[in-house]
C-alpha cells in the first residue's frame, strides 16, 4: 500500500508544470522577425532576444519568450525585423568631412584632392572628423567598424573619438609611410602602449594593422608589418589591387609574394578591395585562409572596377563588406552598399541567381565580423555575444508587404526603415538620429573646422 501511494504521488508530480526559472535582463525584444544571421539559419521567423546589463545576449530564440523571462524594458517589435547591427569591415571615419571631392576622378586623382584637407588637419580636427564619421555610421545601422587611421603614425585623437562615439571598433593602425624602420616600429609601440589599458573594454574590440603603403613598393615596410603581426598576434588589412590603372595592377600583382615571405599571408590577413587579382593570387589567398573586404560603393564611385565575388566565394575565400570612407563612398548606407554590389555582380554575370540577398546580408554582418577577427563577439545574434542589433520596420507602403524577408530587407529597405539601433543593449540611434549627447557639438565643430581648413587652402599659393 505504501508503495502504491508513493507511485501515485510521483505520477501526480510528473503531470504538474515545473516552476519556471526566472531570468531578468536589461531589455527583452519579442514578437520580432528574427534574422540571427547564424550560418545555419534558413529563414527568418518570429522570435525574441533578451540582453543583460553587461550588454550581452542572455537568450535568443524563435517563438515566444519562455516563462520566467523578465526585463527592465520590454520592446514589442510587432513583426518588425530584428537583426545584428551591420559590420563595416573597411572604414575611414576621419574622411567624413570631405564628401563629394573629385567627383570625376579615379583613385589617384581623388587622393590628390583629399590629401590637402587631411594633411591640414590638426589633431583636434581629426578628433571631430572621426567622431562625426562614427556618429554617421551608427545612424545608418553600422554598429561595428574596422577603422583605419590616416597614416600619420599618431592617431591618439582618432582613437579617443572612437571611444567617445560608442561605436564598436577595431582600430587599424597604419605604420607611418615615411621614415626609417626604427621610427615606424617606435610609432607602433607607442600607440600600442597607449591602447593597452583599454584592451578588453567596450567599445574597443582590439588593435590591428591597417596597411596603406603596399603600392609604394617598400618591401621592408611589408616585412615589418609581418613581424609586428606575429609578435603581437594582430590582424591586418591591406589595401590591395584597388585601382584599375594597368601599370599599378601589374606592379602590385608582381609584389604579392611579399605577403607570403613576410609571414602576413594567412587567416589573420584580409585584403581590402581585391578588385584586380589574377587566378594565381586568388588560389594562394584561398589556400592560406586569408579573407577579403568588398567595398562596392567606393569601387563604383572611383571607377575602380567590380570585384568578382562569385569567383572569390567559389574558392572558399571569406568575404566581408565595408562602406569605406565617406569621402570615397559619400553615403554610409549598408543597404546601398549591398545593392550596388549585388546589382553590379548580376549585371556582370547576366544572371539574377549568381548572388542573392541572403549572401550579401551575410557578408555585411557575419562575414565582416569573421574577416576582421571579431566573430566571437559580434556579427550574429547568439547567446554570449554583444547585444548590437537593429529594429527595422518593413511594413511601410514603400517597402511592404513582405513576401520574402531577405528580399524585402536587402532589395527594398534603406536606412530610413531603421527605427532603432542598439549597441550593447543600449539605444544609440532612433529614426535616423544619433542620440549621443555630443552629436550637435560635433556637428558644429566639424563645420567650423572644415571652413577654416578650406579657407587656408584657398589662400595658399598655388604651384605654377
Amino acid at each position: 500500500m505504501r508503495c502504491l501511494t508513493l507511485a501515485l504521488v510521483a505520477g501526480t508530480l510528473a503531470t504538474l508544470p515545473l516552476r519556471a526559472e526566472v531570468e531578468v535582463g536589461r531589455i527583452l525584444v519579442k514578437n520580432g522577425i528574427l534574422f540571427t544571421m547564424q550560418a545555419d539559419e534558413t529563414s527568418p521567423r518570429k522570435g525574441y532576444l533578451l540582453a543583460g546589463d553587461d550588454g550581452k545576449i542572455l537568450r535568443v530564440g524563435y517563438g515566444d519568450p519562455p516563462p520566467g523571462i523578465r526585463a527592465v524594458q520590454t520592446l514589442d517589435a510587432s513583426g518588425r525585423f530584428v537583426l545584428p547591427g551591420f559590420v563595416s569591415a573597411h572604414s575611414h571615419l576621419y574622411q567624413a568631412a570631405t564628401r563629394g571631392l573629385a567627383p570625376d576622378k579615379e583613385l589617384g586623382g581623388w587622393l590628390r584632392a583629399g590629401f590637402p584637407y587631411w594633411r591640414a588637419s590638426v589633431p583636434a580636427d581629426h578628433y571631430f572628423q572621426t567622431l562625426a564619421g562614427a556618429f554617421d555610421l551608427l545612424a545608418h545601422g553600422v554598429t561595428t567598424a574596422f577603422n583605419f587611421n590616416d597614416a600619420n603614425g599618431d592617431d591618439v585623437e582618432g582613437f579617443r573619438a572612437e571611444l567617445a562615439s560608442g561605436i564598436r571598433f577595431v582600430h587599424g593602425f597604419c605604420l607611418p609611410m615615411q621614415g626609417s624602420r626604427k621610427s615606424r616600429e617606435a610609432a607602433f609601440e607607442a600607440f600600442y602602449a597607449y591602447t593597452r589599458p583599454y584592451a578588453g573594454k567596450t567599445p574597443f574590440l582590439g588593435l590591428a594593422l591597417g596597411g596603406y603603403a603596399f603600392s609604394a613598393g617598400d618591401e621592408d615596410y611589408i616585412k615589418l608589418e609581418g613581424e609586428i603581426m606575429q609578435r603581437y598576434g594582430l590582424y591586418n588589412q591591406a589595401h590591395y589591387l584597388e585601382a584599375a590603372d594597368p601599370a599599378e595592377v601589374a606592379a602590385q600583382r608582381s609584389r604579392f609574394g611579399w605577403f607570403r615571405e613576410s609571414g602576413e599571408l594567412g587567416p589573420r590577413l584580409s585584403f581590402g578591395h581585391l578588385v584586380h587579382p589574377d587566378s594565381a593570387i586568388l588560389e594562394q589567398i584561398a589556400s592560406s585562409g586569408a579573407g577579403m573586404v568588398w567595398n562596392p560603393l567606393s569601387n563604383g564611385r572611383l571607377g575602380s572596377g567590380l570585384a568578382d565575388i562569385p569567383a572569390i566565394a567559389k574558392l572558399g575565400i571569406r568575404i566581408g563588406m565595408g562602406v569605406d570612407g565617406q569621402a570615397s563612398a559619400d553615403l554610409s548606407d549598408p543597404f546601398e552598399n549591398m545593392r550596388a554590389g549585388l546589382y553590379g555582380v548580376r549585371a556582370r554575370y547576366e544572371s539574377a541567381s549568381v548572388l542573392v540577398p541572403r549572401d550579401v546580408l551575410g557578408f555585411h554582418t557575419r562575414g565582416s565580423a569573421d574577416v576582421i577577427g571579431v566573430l566571437s563577439r559580434v556579427g550574429t545574434l547568439e547567446k554570449g555575444k554583444f547585444a548590437d542589433f537593429l529594429v527595422i520596420d518593413p511594413h511601410r507602403m514603400e517597402t511592404g508587404p513582405v513576401y520574402d524577408p531577405y528580399a524585402t530587407l536587402v532589395l527594398a529597405c534603406s536606412a530610413t526603415n531603421i527605427e532603432r539601433v542598439y549597441v550593447g543593449a543600449r539605444l544609440v540611434a532612433e529614426n535616423g538620429a544619433c542620440l549621443n549627447p555630443d552629436y550637435a557639438h560635433a556637428n558644429a565643430e566639424v563645420l567650423t573646422r572644415m571652413a577654416r581648413i578650406r579657407a587656408s587652402l584657398d589662400a595658399a599659393p598655388r604651384p605654377h
